[in-house]
């Protein structure tokens, strides 16, 4: 008996069929199906086993408030714990919740001044839209000495990876 018709549809099923997804696969794709307690049951244990992309949908789940109540304060927690695992996408959006005041960093610290840090710690990553967000706040003068110059250099990275406001402002357009 000869192998090569049973080996020909074990290598054609295997092309055919994906393989089975982990559960932060299965978890994300729960989120994209808006299944948000079937995401938590997957992602939660994940992002308390520190797993930095669980703790980052976490964040989000708690952020906006899908399938779990709206927590900014968690969420900001699930973000730092990501983020200080080097994670571009959660240190933007920590950067964020300072940026918008949705976070208290505690007595005689300057949450803009947090806002950069950890934009720029994005940013640095490639990040385009920390990039951007970090070029504003060279701009203005929020949370970092101002700029026009740091301000040209981090929009213009973020508007090389096709970044749309990054690229109006470059062609004389307000942010």
């Amino acid at each position: 008996m000869s192998f090569a018709p049973h080996l020909a549809a074990l290598v054609i099923s295997a092309c055919i069929f994906p393989s089975w997804a982990g559960p932060l696969e299965d978890g994300v794709d729960a989120v994209n199906r808006k299944d948000y307690p079937t995401a938590i049951r997957l992602l939660e244990p994940l992002a308390r086993s520190g797993d930095a992309l669980a703790q980052l949908r976490i964040g989000l789940l708690h952020y906006h408030g899908h399938g779990v109540r709206e927590n900014d304060a968690m969420a900001l927690q699930w973000f730092e714990r990501a983020a200080r695992q080097g994670l571009a996408e959660a240190q933007f959006h920590l950067g964020n919740m300072y940026a918008y005041g949705l976070a208290d960093p505690g007595h005689d610290v300057d949450p803009s001044r947090l806002a950069a840090q950890w934009y720029f710690e994005a940013a640095r990553q490639g990040h385009a839209q920390a990039q951007y967000s970090l070029g504003i706040l060279f701009l203005t003068g929020t949370g970092v000495v101002q700029s026009p110059e740091e301000a040209a250099r981090w929009i213009e990275r973020a508007a090389a990876q096709g970044h749309a406001d990054a690229a109006a402002y470059l062609k004389g357009k307000a942010p």
